[in-house]
């Protein structure tokens, strides 16, 4: 297969560093970290070690591109990834229910029925683990700034490397890879399948809904016929009846009028007898006060038995006038009421014709009433159905998501093998033997940390000047070198062999002109303030 090859640079320049930072300088701080960190003999009798060798290796990132970014796999599988997946309910079940059910509604509302839970939650959900794959966030953040950083230094990049050899060639990679290609695809499937699912329910709810509502308007049709041609009959009866009351109504009036007319002209011939005994009744009074006057006692006798007879002619007329009255407002009374218990009934009886009319107005809202309480449940069945497939959707694209956050966005033309730098330190005494790694580097403006700290700097030891230097990275590849690829050095005796034997045959302190690139980087160092005259001299006598 074919691929490409990146290697990375161990060091680059922070921003605020201003000089460059030469491949001599950095064989000097690797040197100065190594021997800082070698153990020395003590009071307490502590044996003293060894450097053994000090050796630059890479260690290798399978890139995977996929669509416009790439996947990461650890060549030695330190890395892995576990992810969920999660079976969908039977979408092809639930759709060949609601087929069966296309004609029937009845049937579609069982099917309904039966699926109200069928998508509450995946059927099944297991736990799936992916060796080699790079997931950790900050460390795909630190890869990429890594590629995008690039070579800092202008020495010759395409010096031989040595690789710590891989668990996983390029097919294997591909294998780790494609495991994430078909979960990602199939997530997309089972989207696909469950937005057929709700595509599906939408058509027969519409298709069912459209049928109600064509129902709804053949109730509304049937019924204004058959509401019309009774409002019809109902109007011609209450003409009838208005016709008949009015007549009814007028004869009795009229038959009371008759029987007023008699007793309003005799009540008349008696308020004037009345008036006609009152005018005498005063006349006679007044002639007996004149007889009085007078002393005739036989005048004042007369005039008292005309008065008399006058006041009892009086009392009778009032008494018949009194007959008279009563017997008019009776009839009238009589009269009045005739009328309104005429009114009353054919009022009874025009309501009863229109109530035929309100009858079938209301038995049609009814059926209407029925007819849209079933749209209202049907949708509301649908809805609820639809919801719970939504949010299986939306838990299924979260998923796909989170299969895309495994990757960094850049993307190889090819299947490209990244080279990652880092040195190993192997000490040794004449019992045992021990190994420190040590991660990419960024080298430090040296101008701004000495003006930070320099009333204290050369308090520091030595180690703390060279990490002053020498600063991580990143805690993602800090961690992946001396906690990752330190842990499995001492689990597997296979990796510390090979380790072993590869830093042996790339040992830094016996390459060609070691000595003369040593002594350039420490006065390069001593100049810049990272070591003094005395540890120049102590290490160059060592070494060199």
């Amino acid at each position: 297969m074919a691929s490409s090859r990146i290697t990375l640079p161990y060091v680059v320049k922070d921003d605020e560093r201003k000089k460059p930072f030469t491949q001599d300088m950095e064989t000097a701080a690797i040197l100065c970290l190594a021997e800082a960190k070698r153990k020395k003999p003590r009071i307490l009798g502590t044996s003293q070690e060894k450097l053994s060798f000090i050796s630059k290796l890479h260690y290798s990132l399978w890139t995977i591109p996929w669509d416009n970014d790439s996947i990461i796999v650890d060549e030695l599988e330190m890395f892995s990834h576990t992810t969920t997946y999660m079976k969908p309910p039977d979408v092809k079940l639930f759709v060949e229910d609601l087929q069966r059910s296309k004609t029937l509604r009845g049937l579609f509302r069982s099917v309904l029925k039966k699926h109200t839970k069928t998508f509450e939650d995946f059927i099944d959900t297991t736990q799936i683990s992916m060796n080699a794959i790079v997931a950790d966030k900050e460390t795909l953040t630190t890869i990429l700034q890594y590629i995008a950083q690039g070579p800092t230094s202008e020495e010759n990049t395409t010096a031989p490397i040595t690789l710590i050899p891989p668990k996983l060639d390029e097919k294997f990679a591909l294998e780790k890879a494609e495991k994430i290609f078909d979960k990602w695809r199939l997530t997309q499937s089972e989207i696909k399948g469950l937005q057929y699912a709700i595509n599906a329910l939408s058509e027969e709810t519409k298709f069912h809904e459209q049928k109600i509502a064509s129902e709804v308007e053949q109730i509304k049709e049937t019924f204004e016929k058959k509401i019309s041609r009774i409002k019809s009959e109902v109007d011609k009866k209450i003409e009838k009846l208005t016709i008949e009351r009015n007549a009814k109504t007028k004869k009795i009036f009229e038959t009371s009028e008759k029987e007023l007319k008699g007793a309003l002209k005799e009540k008349e011939k008696h308020e004037q007898k009345l008036e006609k005994l009152e005018r005498n009744k005063r006349v006679y009074q007044k002639r007996k006060q004149i007889r009085k006057r007078k002393g005739n006692e036989a005048g004042v006798v007369y005039w008292d038995h005309k008065i008399k007879v006058c006041k009892n002619k009086i009392s009778e007329t009032k008494g018949q006038l009194k007959v008279l009255s009563q017997f008019i407002e009776n009839t009238r009374k009589q009269s009045e009421h005739g009328i309104k218990k005429l009114s009353a009934s054919y009022q009874g009886m025009i309501a009863k014709e229109r109530k035929k009319v309100s009858n079938v107005e209301n038995l049609r809202d009814s059926q209407i009433k029925m007819t849209q309480k079933e749209i209202e449940e049907l949708m509301s069945e649908t809805s609820s159905i639809t919801n719970l497939i939504g949010q299986l959707i939306e838990q299924k694209r979260l998923h796909a998501s989170r299969l895309k956050e495994l990757t960094i966005p850049w993307r190889p033309e090819k299947t490209t093998l990244i080279n990652v730098p880092f040195y190993v330190f192997r000490y040794e005494t004449e019992k045992k033997s021990r190994y420190h790694v040590h991660p990419p580097a960024v080298a430090m403006g040296y101008e701004g940390i000495i003006r930070k700290i320099q009333k204290v700097i050369w308090s520091f030891s030595l180690e703390s000047r060279i990490k002053l230097l020498l600063h991580s990275r990143s805690k993602a590849l800090e961690e992946m070198f001396t906690s990752r690829f330190a842990e499995r050095m001492q689990e597997d005796k296979a990796l510390v062999e090979v380790v072993y034997r590869i830093g042996s045959l790339n040992n830094l302190l016996k390459t060609q002109n070691f000595g003369e690139a040593l002594a350039r980087g420490m006065e390069e160092l001593k100049v810049e303030g990272w070591i003094n005259q005395e540890e120049k001299d102590t290490i160059l006598k060592i070494y060199t």
